[in-house]
C-alpha cells in the first residue's frame, strides 16, 4: 500500500509538471481511488510547509498581505516625502496629486513632518524660500478679529469653524484668506474645485500646505468680509445692495451649474464682499454630477436654507443651489434665516419636517420688497425643482436688472454702502476715522477703501502694531 500510495504522488507531480496534457484524465483517476487523507497527505507532500510555527496557508497569506500593506505605508511616507517634503510652485495637476497624497497617505505618517509640505499655485504674490514657505515667518496669519473695526458692542467677526485668518505675505505684502483645517476633517473636495474650476465670483484658491496636522489654504481675501458678517454688524441689507449681491453669485452659479456642479452650501457666511465684486467660498460639500440626478447618501448643506428636494435625500440637481440663494436672499432683506422668526430655534431644534410640509417660505419675505423682487423669489424657491427658474435665466430676471435711474446706486457695493442709511451705520460713520494715520494706505487708495459703516480690513493699524508689514498695498489687490 505505502508503494502505491508512493507511485500516485511520482505519478501527480508527473501530470503537474506535464501541464494536465490528456485531459487531466490521469488525475481524475487517482482522485477517484484516493479517498480525502490522502489526498491531503499528496498536498503536504507536493508543498511542503517551511515554517515551523505551526502557521496555516491562510495565515501566512494573511500576514503576506499585512507586510504588504506595511511596505507600502512605508514607501508613501519615505520615497514620496523626499519628493513632497517641500513647499515648491505647481500647477493644479501638481495641487490634485498632493491633496490626494496628503488624503491617502496614514494619518501616523504625517506627524512627525520637521518642515512645512505643500504646493503654491500662486508664483507672484507667495514667495518661496529654500523649499520653504514657514508659517509667522514667509507668511503672518492675524485672527480676523484683530481686522475689523468695532462698529458696535459685541461685534466679533467669525470665519467658518472660526478657523479662517487673515494671511499677509511678509515679502510681497499680498494679503490673503487662510482657512485652517485639521487633517483628521480634511476633504479633497475642499481644494479640487477651486483649484481646477477659475471664475471670478469663486474665490481663487493660492495654494495648500500641510504643517502642525493642519491644511492651510491660502486663498482670494474679501476685504469687506461676509455678508453674514455685514448681517451681524449692520442689519437688513436694502434691495440695491441685494441686487449687486446676488447677480454676482448667480454668475458663479451658472459658471459651476454648466459643468454640472453643485455647490451645496449656499447661505450668507459663504458669500464673500470685496470692492469691486462678491465671490463664492466653502467648496468642502461640492459634487460634480455625472448622471442627471445626484443622489447623496447623506444630508448636504445647511439645514435653513435647503431645499424641499435636498431633505428628502431622493435625489435632486443643480436646482438645489438656486433655491438656497432664495432662502438666503430673504436673510439679507430680514437679518433673519427663513423660517426662525415663525419657528423660533428653542421651540424648533430641527427644520426639516417643517421645509419638507411647507416649503417654499414665501411668507418671510421682506414686507418691502418690490414686486419685481418678489416676482423674483418665486421663480426661485418654487418647490418643484422642475418648474424652478435656472442661473442662467434668473440672471435675465427684470429684479436684477433695474433701469439704472430707479437703481441708481446698485453698481458697485463700494457705492452701495457709501449710503450708511442704517441706523448702526450713522452710528459708525459718526467713528473718528483712525485709518489717517496709517502708513498702509496712500490718499489715492483711501478714497477706494475706506468705506464708511461697512465691514473692512484696517490693515494699517494692524501693521503699525505688529511693526511688521509697511508700505502701500499691491496694485493687484483691491
Amino acid at each position: 500500500m505505502e508503494s502505491l500510495y508512493q507511485r500516485y504522488v511520482l505519478e501527480l507531480k508527473e501530470d503537474v509538471t506535464m501541464e494536465y496534457k490528456n485531459d487531466n484524465g490521469g488525475i481524475e483517476l487517482y482522485l477517484a481511488h484516493m479517498n480525502l487523507e490522502d489526498i491531503i497527505s499528496a498536498v503536504e507532500i507536493l508543498y511542503p510547509c517551511e515554517s515551523s510555527s505551526g502557521a496555516s496557508f491562510e495565515d501566512s497569506l494573511f500576514q503576506e498581505d499585512m507586510d504588504e500593506n506595511e511596505e507600502t505605508a512605508d514607501s508613501l511616507s519615505l520615497e514620496q516625502t523626499p519628493v513632497l517634503g517641500s513647499v515648491r510652485y505647481g500647477a493644479v495637476s501638481d495641487m490634485l496629486s498632493f491633496i490626494n497624497l496628503i488624503s491617502n497617505t496614514p494619518p501616523a505618517s504625517l506627524k512627525h513632518l520637521t518642515e512645512e509640505i505643500g504646493v503654491l499655485l500662486n508664483k507672484t504674490d507667495m514667495v518661496v524660500k529654500g523649499g520653504r514657505y514657514r508659517i509667522d515667518s514667509d507668511v503672518f496669519l492675524f485672527p480676523w478679529k484683530l481686522t475689523y473695526r468695532n462698529p458696535g458692542s459685541g461685534h466679533v467677526p467669525k470665519g467658518s469653524f472660526g478657523k479662517v485668518h487673515l494671511a499677509q505675505d511678509t515679502e510681497t505684502r499680498k494679503r490673503m484668506a487662510c482657512k485652517l483645517i485639521p487633517l483628521e476633517h480634511f476633504r479633497p473636495a475642499d481644494v479640487e474645485f477651486q483649484a481646477r474650476f477659475r471664475h471670478e465670483n469663486i474665490a481663487e484658491l493660492y495654494g495648500a500646505l500641510l504643517w502642525d496636522q493642519t491644511i492651510h489654504l491660502f486663498m482670494e481675501a474679501g476685504e469687506g468680509g461676509s455678508v453674514m458678517e455685514k448681517l451681524e454688524s449692520c442689519g437688513p441689507m436694502r434691495e440695491f445692495e441685494i441686487i449687486w449681491v446676488t447677480k454676482q453669485i448667480l454668475r458663479a452659479l451658472e459658471y459651476l451649474h454648466s459643468h454640472n456642479i453643485i455647490h451645496h452650501d449656499i447661505k450668507p457666511s459663504n458669500i464673500v464682499l470685496m470692492s469691486a465684486k462678491a465671490v463664492l467660498v466653502d467648496f468642502g460639500l461640492t459634487v460634480q454630477m455625472t448622471e442627471d440626478v445626484f443622489t447623496p447618501r447623506d444630508l448636504r448643506g445647511t439645514e435653513m436654507y435647503m431645499s424641499p428636494e435636498v431633505v428628502l435625500c431622493r435625489g435632486h440637481n443643480t436646482k438645489a443651489d438656486i433655491y438656497s440663494l432664495g432662502t438666503t436672499i430673504i436673510h439679507m432683506q430680514t437679518g433673519s434665516p427663513p423660517w426662525v422668526r415663525r419657528y423660533p430655534r428653542s421651540a424648533y431644534p430641527s427644520y426639516l419636517y417643517i421645509i419638507h410640509k411647507q416649503a417654499p417660505p414665501l411668507e418671510d419675505i421682506a414686507e418691502d420688497c418690490s414686486p419685481a423682487m418678489r416676482s423674483f423669489l418665486e421663480r426661485a424657491l418654487e418647490k418643484n425643482p422642475r418648474v424652478r427658474s435656472s442661473a442662467a435665466e434668473l440672471l435675465r430676471d427684470e429684479a436684477i436688472n433695474p433701469p439704472r435711474e430707479d437703481q441708481p446706486r446698485c453698481w458697485s457695493l463700494d457705492s452701495a454702502l457709501g449710503e450708511a442709511s442704517h441706523p448702526l451705520l450713522r452710528q459708525h460713520s459718526q467713528l473718528p476715522d483712525t485709518t489717517q494715520e496709517s502708513s498702509l494706505y496712500s490718499e489715492e487708495d483711501s478714497a477706494h477703501l475706506r468705506r464708511r459703516g461697512s465691514l473692512y480690513v484696517d490693515l494699517g493699524a494692524l501693521a503699525g502694531y505688529y511693526n511688521i508689514v509697511r508700505g502701500p498695498p499691491s496694485s493687484e489687490y483691491g
